[in-house]
């Protein structure tokens, strides 16, 4: 089980009345990979969770629609054509300059 409370960020109050608390039941892959995303980028499970809700509201409303060059690194990426992999996020990191 995951334990997630959100905070009313518009509000920015911290106090129990404002929050709300789920219970989700997900895989055991599922929770190691959301672990692993986390600690990777140096923050809560609950961060990383209530930024990807943001980021697919963000992506459910918005009218942008990706070009064709786009389109095709979606397809290659999913097919999993042209990826590196590494065994460690600062190799990745340093190859690509972040």
């Amino acid at each position: 089980m995951v334990y997630i409370t959100y905070e009313n960020k518009e509000l920015n109050m911290d106090i129990k009345s404002d929050l709300s608390r789920i219970t989700i039941d997900i895989p055991k892959e599922t929770h190691r990979r959301l672990k692993s995303r986390a600690a990777l980028l140096g923050k809560s499970m609950r961060e990383v969770i209530l930024e990807a809700l943001e980021l697919t509201e963000e992506c459910l409303y918005s009218e942008h629609i990706p070009n064709k060059k786009t389109l095709k690194a979606i397809k290659d990426a999913e097919d999993g054509k042209g990826l590196i992999k590494g065994k460690k996020a600062e190799a990745f990191s340093k190859k690509f300059g972040l």
